[in-house]
């Protein structure tokens, strides 16, 4: 299982929001020269960003801006609003599994209570980790 980049390119937005705020205007060109991709999907992925709260957007070539403070915003609301957990669960487990089968007749029941804990794990982490601790260690990767 691996997650989309759709996650750690809205990280990069984000970041790039603060950090570029005071030097010019936040544009998804200019986030797209960054990311190396095509400003078209920058824009999807900003709207969701916005649609979370997370981000302003000005309409026409306004810029983007955060919404809110960098340490008010956790890794795990930038990764609910690009990476939308269906139905509360991250991990899906396969069903249609052979009922008279030793392994097959419980795998699902076996299988949900390590899946929710690692989920939990995660989210908990992504919670305490805040966009301004990114900024924190990139400033540091700077000097």
């Amino acid at each position: 299982m691996q997650i989309g980049i759709k996650f750690s390119v809205a990280i990069h937005i984000m970041l790039c929001a603060d950090v570029f705020r005071d030097e010019c205007k936040i544009t998804s060109d200019f986030i797209a020269s960054s990311v190396r991709t095509n400003p078209v999907i920058i824009r999807k992925i900003a709207g969701r960003l916005r649609d979370a709260g997370l981000i302003e957007i000005a309409p026409g070539t306004g810029g983007l801006r955060l919404a809110r403070k960098p340490g008010k915003i956790s890794l795990r609301d930038i990764f609910l609003a690009v990476e939308p957990v269906k139905d509360g669960k991250l991990f899906k487990i396969h069903g249609g599994t052979e009922p008279k089968c030793r392994v097959g007749a419980y795998v699902p029941t076996l299988l949900g209570p390590y899946f929710a804990g690692a989920q939990s794990v995660m989210e908990q982490y992504l919670s305490k980790s805040t966009l301004q601790n990114l900024l924190d260690d990139l400033k540091m990767l700077w000097t």
